[in-house]
């Protein structure tokens, strides 16, 4: 082989390379390009998840403040989940019908007699002991109210022109209309009583006689 035949070889093997190296050049450098591009929409839809995320956040805790309901300012006039059955000395405060029945609204008080109604009479800066021997201790100021049999009769001592001690007895019907003063009557409201809850329901109510 001649000299010329030599050079000539080497020419094209140089240019092949050159093409080669040229060629890888332009693979890398669109294979970067893309990763760029690819890192860049990736970047950005990240941004862009997260931008939801956080609107949508936003929109359910708005929604979940907003569908609170308010607090009932009369709370403590409704059925009290703790009370339980037994014989309570009260004042009634309410007497209404509603829901299909008959409730009654009860202002808990203690009817005390002897020391205990010495002592609390004179913790209350009133006559010690206190006359006829009782006192009436009224502190807590919460509500209870239960529905009422009104089937049954209510004992009365307070007439229309006095009291009669040993007391007698009238429809609830007709104790409901005193109260309200629909009917004409002996004054009930004010006067104290004692009621009887039975499985959550007044099943006796007895007027305490004051002398």
């Amino acid at each position: 082989m001649d000299l010329r035949s030599k050079k000539t070889i080497a020419i094209l093997v140089g240019g092949a390379v050159v093409v080669a190296i040229v060629a890888g050049l332009a693979v890398y450098l669109a294979t970067n390009s893309a990763n760029d591009e690819a890192q860049r929409r990736a970047t950005a839809a990240e941004e862009e998840l997260a931008s939801l995320l956080a609107s949508a956040s936003a929109g359910t805790t708005t929604s979940v403040e907003t569908s609170v309901p308010p607090i009932a300012e009369e709370a403590s006039e409704t059925v009290d989940p703790t009370a339980e059955d037994g014989k309570f000395f009260t004042y009634i405060t309410k007497v209404i019908d509603k829901n299909g029945g008959t409730y009654v609204t009860l202002d808990y008080a203690e009817f005390l007699t002897g020391k205990k109604a010495a002592d609390a009479a004179a913790a209350a800066g009133a006559e010690s002991p206190p006359p006829n021997d009782f006192f009436i201790s009224n502190v807590n100021p919460k509500l209870r109210e239960f529905p009422v049999d009104t089937a049954i009769k209510v004992t009365l001592t307070s007439t229309s022109d006095g009291v009669r001690p040993e007391g007698y007895t009238v429809p609830f019907g007709d104790f409901q209309d005193y109260f309200n003063k629909v009917k004409a009557g002996p004054t009930v409201k004010g006067q104290p009583f004692w009621v009887t809850i039975t499985n959550g329901t007044i099943t006796k109510i007895a007027e305490q006689y004051l002398p």
